[in-house]
């Protein structure tokens, strides 16, 4: 029975998976990626041709797989769980082991990507023994390093402090296999022990609190990176007051509680007061900057920038789609076409203002072309005028 319900739910987290990866890996998407992997790969290559052997490069690339090799664990479990099947412990080994492989095949993507990159750069002077024992290493410690997780959810241990641990240990002896591959053996030894002392200090029976409050928030976890490339209505939408945003909250007087007016600042409040929305913008705003500091060409840093403000102007739409058409006009009925146009206005400020700090990063890397940032609050302004009306569009079709 247990393996058949873990493969209902492990079915169903597929499909959401699925659901989402339609949303995020749409066509636009895709083809930045492919010439954003296209870039990085060239330029990885040809830096490579110029790099001298170096302890720094041993560094990099163990530190990368190391940071990489935590795997997630998802049981699945939900809230009721601890209630339904607790009188089924004893039988549920086969619904823990059906989770383990979905788990270590779940998280496999990002060490596989980060081991291709690290083996790249081991290239750069060392023997084809030592890079074969380097990938032997990393596979045995991903492997060791899930159980000793899984270990660890189910004690007292601190989590926190298991996963600063891991990656520490991982980083320390592929830095000595590098070295030389005899340190493999005594590396293997040390997590073993790691896994005897973290199966001991585990409870000898579940912890179903723990273990349900783990998948709660790893689900959420996965739910707040969706966020970042499409709405997900199963977020739970809290507001968190950041006192140094408060200064661009200016204080409504007379005219500006009108009802042509209003709904501007509440737009701009509810921005201010997001919990996730400036902080997913200001990581967008980093993650992109760094993408085009790194590859440095110009044409790509044109790309980058202008799906940046794409995917921004998609995530302000939020604000609109849970705000202006659920609680507000309850609260304070006035003409559509007034939210309509106060959302106009917000978001043209902003996306003007987001504009503004990508040109900033475009210029420090390729100010010789200063002319060209004039193209990029124009793109700003014409996609968010278009998805505007594309959200003005759904909302009649829900009312009608």
């Amino acid at each position: 029975m247990s393996d058949q319900l873990f493969r209902g739910r492990m079915n169903e987290d597929i499909a959401r998976r699925s659901y989402y990866g339609k949303f995020i890996f749409n066509s636009h998407f895709l083809i930045f990626l492919t010439i954003t992997a296209g870039f990085f790969l060239y330029s990885l290559l040809s830096l490579l041709e110029t790099l001298e052997p170096s302890a720094w490069l041993d560094v990099i690339a163990a530190f990368l797989v190391s940071t990489l090799l935590i795997p997630t664990y998802r049981t699945l479990l939900k809230e009721a769980d601890g209630i339904f099947l607790l009188p089924y412990e004893a039988k549920f080994g086969k619904y823990l082991s059906a989770a383990d492989r979905y788990s270590l095949t779940l998280g496999i993507i990002k060490p596989l990507v980060g081991g291709a990159i690290a083996v790249f750069l081991l290239t750069v002077g060392h023997s084809l023994a030592e890079i074969v024992s380097f990938i032997a290493g990393a596979i045995i410690f991903y492997i060791l390093n899930f159980h000793i997780k899984k270990a660890v959810i189910n004690s007292s241990l601190s989590n926190p402090v298991m996963l600063a641990s891991l990656i520490g240990v991982s980083f320390i002896f592929l830095l000595l296999i590098l070295q030389s591959p005899l340190w493999l053996l005594p590396a293997s030894l040390v997590y073993c022990g790691g896994l005897v002392y973290a199966r001991h200090r585990s409870h000898p029976r579940l912890d179903w609190n723990a273990m349900i409050d783990y998948e709660t928030s790893k689900l959420n976890s996965y739910y707040r990176n969706v966020a970042l490339f499409t709405n997900v209505s199963h977020i739970d939408k809290q507001f968190k007051r950041r006192k140094y945003l408060d200064p661009f909250l200016w204080q409504p007087k007379g005219r500006a509680f009108s009802k042509e007016k209003m709904y501007e600042y509440l737009f701009y409040r509810t921005f201010a007061r997001s919990h996730d929305l400036p902080m997913i913008i200001l990581r967008l705003i980093l993650l992109f900057g760094i993408v085009m500091v790194w590859i440095g060409n110009l044409y790509l840093s044109i790309i980058i920038v202008l799906f940046g403000i794409y995917i921004i102007v998609l995530q302000m739409s939020q604000i609109y789609t849970a705000q202006a058409y659920l609680l507000w006009p309850k609260v304070w009925p006035v003409d559509r076409g007034f939210i309509q146009r106060s959302y106009v206005v917000y978001s043209h400020k902003l996306v003007l203002a987001i504009s503004i700090l990508f040109s900033l990063i475009f210029l420090g890397i390729h100010y010789e072309y200063f002319f060209l940032i004039a193209l990029f609050p124009l793109w700003g302004y014409i996609i968010n005028r278009s998805l505007s009306r594309t959200v003005y569009k759904k909302e009649k079709e829900l009312s009608d």
